[in-house]
């Protein structure tokens, strides 16, 4: 089982991860992106199916830690040319959220090649505004989601497949900015979602918890008595 996450997580998040099983792998920086985000793994790739989405510059920076992911999962890389950059919307190439039958993401400023995987896949896209899609997201299961993002909320609202649970934002700390999202602080794996922080001190913890347990998920804070923080989404395999 692996964890990957952003090579500045906390010691105590690491610990617990390693301790629940789990082979933790710390993403390098990717110099083009902003440094408080240079690192997380919702800003540096995307995985859908057998392959493993990323830009080709970071590639060849963290070619090391992209190998071992995809030679330890059976994946096949993918990397882009496009335009990035560290202001928006030329970061958020690789942030999208993948259920069982839809792809979430701004299809303005989303990778062209995520879009290819939707379309070659049967995959039907939903477009929303938010370009920080996954960031925003906390996927519960392949047709539940939980977001504080009144576009995305709305957006999926009307299809029948997908449970949506609305809770408030401003409530995730990320170094650098006003605020995080609660996707990019949180991460599912199996029966499991993972809060990289302590959910319980979030105020709408007893929704979050029973919208967890109505999906049949149970859920674990990898940091006790702290905030919920943003280390970018954290991506199990």
């Amino acid at each position: 089982m692996l964890a990957i996450i952003d090579f500045r997580a906390d010691e105590e998040i690491v610990l617990n991860l390693e301790n629940l099983g789990f082979k933790v792998i710390k993403m390098k920086g990717f110099e083009a992106l902003s440094k408080p985000v240079f690192a997380h793994p919702d800003m540096l790739m995307f995985i859908g199916g057998d392959t493993l989405f990323t830009h080709t510059d970071y590639y060849k920076s963290a070619k090391e830690e992209l190998d071992l992911i995809a030679r330890e999962k059976i994946l096949k890389i993918v990397v882009s040319n496009e335009k990035i950059g560290d202001k928006y919307p030329f970061d958020v190439l690789f942030n999208a959220v993948l259920l069982e039958c839809f792809l979430i993401a701004n299809l303005n400023t989303v990778s062209e090649h995520i879009k290819d995987f939707a379309v070659n896949n049967g995959i039907k896209m939903i477009n929303v505004k938010q370009g920080y899609t996954k960031c925003s997201v906390l996927k519960v299961s392949d047709n539940a989601i939980i977001t504080a993002d009144e576009g995305i909320y709305n957006a999926v609202l009307g299809e029948e497949k997908i449970d949506v649970l609305k809770i408030s934002d401003n409530f995730t700390d990320l170094n650098g900015y006003n605020y995080g999202f609660i996707g990019g602080a949180s991460g599912l794996f199996g029966d499991y979602v993972y809060f990289s922080g302590d959910i319980t001190l979030h105020p709408d913890y007893k929704s979050i918890l029973a919208f967890c347990q109505k999906h049949g998920k149970k859920i674990i804070s990898l940091k006790k008595n702290s905030k919920l923080y943003d280390l970018g989404t954290l991506v199990f395999l």
